[in-house]
């Protein structure tokens, strides 16, 4: 299957669009060219000159492969704050946890990084949402992904957990299994049952939609790197059925709504606010794209890891069957007891850098980061994977080591240090929740039931984007434990 447009490296796919926005939304004069005076003002940031006037440092994010890697030398060259340009647009990225701490209250985001993914989700959403108007739309939709909240969604999450075991199990011994097909079903299920209604109870509503999902996503890749009438054509056909398929979701949720409160899902708050249906299908697009692509590749990644240390897989399965015994249930009462497995969770976070990085605008005021003065106005990076592969802070950065995650490991470092779903402004992802809630059920429900053991015992690398895949497809074969 087709992965999200925003997973292609960066400059590859928007460069194209983003020379033709510089030309049409920052003549001199405007405010855009206020960042030309930003470094006569203030003690200057050490970073990068821009390469040209219009298109700033866009060729050296080029020639790095990526946003992502682009970080990685940059701070590597000019340390923990280090600024570059972005167009015309001038950043401050910041690369470890004690600058971070300085734009913790900070809520904009600049939104011009984050273009690729208007074609696919529209103007009007959260992913685009400053000031007030956002502040309040994140007090309402955070409602459904609240602590109480999740605590109700486990028996969906056990029940479909169930289900891949099952399938799972059906398939012969030593077949190859693909386990982006298997971690994609689940979490698709997951999210769209809890968030979008009963309608996803049927396994079939979810494959019909994540399947216009994705040939959306391929027919957006196409058109932006083979720009032409035909792709742009082929691109429009596919997101009206994927739309089409959401508004089906919309009206059956519109005829059978909840019959208490209790019952209310993320949609129901949709339905409540949303000011048009336009904005109604942009929050439903943007929140599945979100849900669906971290958990997806965090699952895979965890189970990457395991595949490759056996003694890892037993100590899961020890501490799964010593809190649950024989009887007992995954369920919310005992996720505060599996501690080493949601060790293995966060350090598979850090060690895939699966979040390379957030932004922020400084709409505040002028902040005093270090010895240096940040101008209200200016675009700030938070650069999380440049964080979590600092050597100073994790020793050995590229090991795997779930153990990193001990109480008195975590007490060594700052409280910022491990930040994978952002912090700042109240503005951190929302389904951070849902996230580890469905990765603790799976992993809980299958390391139970199997070993699983890569196909080809080699390291994967990683391929960075908006989320971080492996390089290509992990396939595993599993065995059957015997129960206790």
């Amino acid at each position: 299957m087709a992965s999200f447009g925003i997973l292609v490296a960066f400059a590859v796919i928007v460069m194209s669009i983003l020379f033709k926005w510089f030309e049409s939304n920052c003549p001199q004069g405007s405010a855009c060219a206020k960042a030309d005076q930003i470094l006569e003002t203030l003690t200057i940031v050490p970073g990068m000159k821009r390469r040209h006037q219009e298109d700033g440092n866009l060729q050296d994010i080029t020639e790095a492969g990526g946003f992502p890697q682009f970080l990685f030398t940059l701070h590597e060259k000019y340390g923990p704050i280090a600024s570059f340009w972005y167009g015309r647009h001038y950043y401050v990225s910041l690369g470890s946890p004690e600058a971070w701490k300085h734009t913790i209250k900070l809520f904009d985001r600049p939104n011009i990084l984050y273009e690729f993914g208007r074609p696919m989700i529209g103007d009007d959403n959260m992913q685009y949402c400053n000031g007030e108007e956002g502040k309040a739309r994140r007090k309402m939709y955070d409602v459904p992904f609240r602590h109480e909240a999740v605590k109700r969604y486990y028996e969906y999450y056990k029940k479909i957990a169930d289900d891949i075991a099952g399938k799972l199990s059906a398939i012969p011994p030593g077949d190859h299994i693909s386990l982006k097909e298997y971690m994609s079903l689940y979490v698709s299920r997951a999210f769209l049952r809890v968030s979008f209604g009963d309608l996803f109870d049927d396994e079939r509503n979810v494959v019909v939609l994540h399947s216009h999902y994705e040939t959306a996503m391929e027919a957006l890749n196409q058109k932006i790197r083979y720009p032409c009438l035909e792709t742009e054509e082929n691109f429009k056909a596919a997101l009206k059925v994927w739309h089409n398929q959401i508004l089906d979701v919309i009206l059956h949720r519109r005829e059978n709504p909840p019959l208490n409160e209790k019952d209310r899902i993320f949609l129901d708050i949709l339905l409540d606010c949303c000011k048009s249906e336009e904005h109604l299908l942009g929050e439903v697009a943007v929140y599945y794209t979100g849900g669906y692509h971290t958990t997806t590749f965090l699952l895979v990644w965890a189970f990457y890891y395991i595949s490759r240390d056996m003694e890892m897989q037993d100590k899961i399965y020890e501490e799964i069957t010593t809190i649950l015994g024989t009887g007992k249930e995954v369920d919310f009462g005992i996720l505060a007891d599996l501690e080493y497995l949601k060790r293995v969770l966060n350090e598979a976070i850090r060690c895939s850098v699966l979040a390379p990085f957030a932004a922020r605008v400084n709409n505040e005021e002028d902040m005093k980061v270090s010895e240096y003065t940040i101008e209200k106005g200016t675009g700030i990076v938070h650069a999380i994977g440049v964080v979590h592969m600092d050597k100073n802070i994790w020793p050995e950065p590229e090991r795997f080591d779930p153990d990193r995650f001990l109480p008195e490991q975590t007490a060594k470092r700052h409280k910022l240090a491990f930040s994978p779903f952002g912090f700042a402004g109240k503005r951190m992802c929302p389904g951070y929740r849902l996230a580890y809630a469905e990765g603790v059920v799976l992993l809980a429900t299958l390391c139970r039931k199997f070993k699983f053991h890569l196909v080809r015992n080699k390291s994967i690398q990683r391929k960075y984007g908006f989320v971080t895949l492996p390089s290509e497809e992990v396939f595993v074969t599993i065995e059957k434990r015997e129960q206790r």
